[in-house]
Order: C-alpha cells, then structure tokens, then sequence
C-alpha cells in the first residue's frame, strides 16, 4: 500500500476514534447529569432534571462535601459554603451549622450541576419540614398500643410509600400513600363514626 495512502487511513480511522471517544464521554456526562431519586420519593415527586431526592447522611466541613443515601447505595457531592442556599435549615444564617443540624436519615432535596470531574456541585439543599398536626389531632404511641389490644373499632392507615411500608408497619394497617388517597377511599370505613388513624414517618 502506498504510504500516502496509509497515512490517510491512519488519520481517518484516528479521527473516527475520536470522535467515538467523545461520543461516548458526552453519553457519560448526560447520564450522570440525569436525576436520581429514592423509590419512596418517586411515589409523589416526578423527577426534575438537575434536581435529586435522597436521605442525608453525613457532611465533611473540611472537604466541602456531603454524603446522601440513595436506596440501597451513596452518592457524595460537593458544596460552596459561601454559596450554598439551605432551605429550612436550623439557622439561616449560618451554613456550616445548618448542614451539621440535619439528622442522618432525613429527606432532602438537592440542586446540582455535574461539574467537568464528573461530581456534582450543589448550589441548594432543601431539608423536608416536618409535618405541622395540631396537639388535639395527634395519637401517641400508647394510644395506639390500647387500640390493637382493645375492642374499639378502629382504622389505621400508613400513608407511606408501597416500598416503605413492605419494609415493616403496625399491625392492621392498611397502605393508602397519599398520592393515591383519592382513588383509595373504599378502603376508608363506611361507619363515619369510626375512629380513623393515618400515620406516616413524621408526627402521627
């Protein structure tokens, strides 16, 4: 073959395996760039692209990052402290502090763009309020005890997502997520005199 010639293939098949090369590094950064969320949270959220819902972990000041759990692995991300917005957190003026407040397992939601490392940047973190019941509607847990023991007709209800209450739940209940309650009400007693207990994984 003339060496010309063969320079020219060289060159071509060395364009083409570029091109392939970056191809498939574009591939990569989309899907990282994709959102992600826990099961339980998909239940109720439609998935928002540069937006992930995850249970937080820990946080290392000294590295900027923090750890969340998704399902059954982790992801860590990477923060600016003077950047970073904190929604709901325990003291809005003070970053550092509100990060270190969130108890690990609570849910959160997270803004993020893929930075060109590959790992994602947050720019706001959103810390799930808890649930506001009035005193007068809320059931304590000896309560609840006296109903499975007793003989009052009673229903509860586990407003959790399907996955979480396959996990485990109080006996009798029945699994009606919030989401589906409207398509669920011939699940509720007829007798509208009958108490009626939801609970979820907050104030009950």
């Amino acid at each position: 073959m003339d060496r010309r010639v063969m320079r020219k293939s060289l060159a071509a098949l060395s364009l083409t395996a570029l091109a392939m090369t970056q191809t498939l590094w574009a591939a990569e950064q989309a899907s990282s760039a994709k959102q992600k969320d826990v099961k339980s949270c998909s239940v109720c959220h439609k998935p928002v692209d540069g937006q992930m819902r995850a249970f937080f972990d820990q946080v290392a000041l000294k590295s900027d990052s923090i750890q969340l759990k998704l399902d059954n692995s982790f992801e860590v991300v990477k923060f600016d402290a003077e950047e970073l917005k904190v929604i709901n957190g325990s003291d809005p003026k003070n970053v550092k502090k509100s990060l270190k407040d969130i108890k690990k397992g609570h849910e959160v939601r997270v803004a993020y763009v893929v930075g060109a490392d590959g790992m994602k940047q947050i720019s706001e973190i959103s810390i799930k309020p808890a649930m506001k019941v009035p005193a007068e509607k809320q059931v304590k847990v000896e309560e609840v005890e006296k109903l499975l023991s007793g003989k009052v007709k009673y229903t509860l209800v586990d407003a959790r997502p399907p996955v979480k209450f396959q996990e485990g739940s109080i006996p009798t209940a029945i699994n009606i997520p919030l989401p589906a309650f409207q398509k669920n009400l011939d699940k509720l007693p007829k007798d509208k005199g009958e108490l009626l207990v939801y609970f979820c994984a907050g104030v009950t």
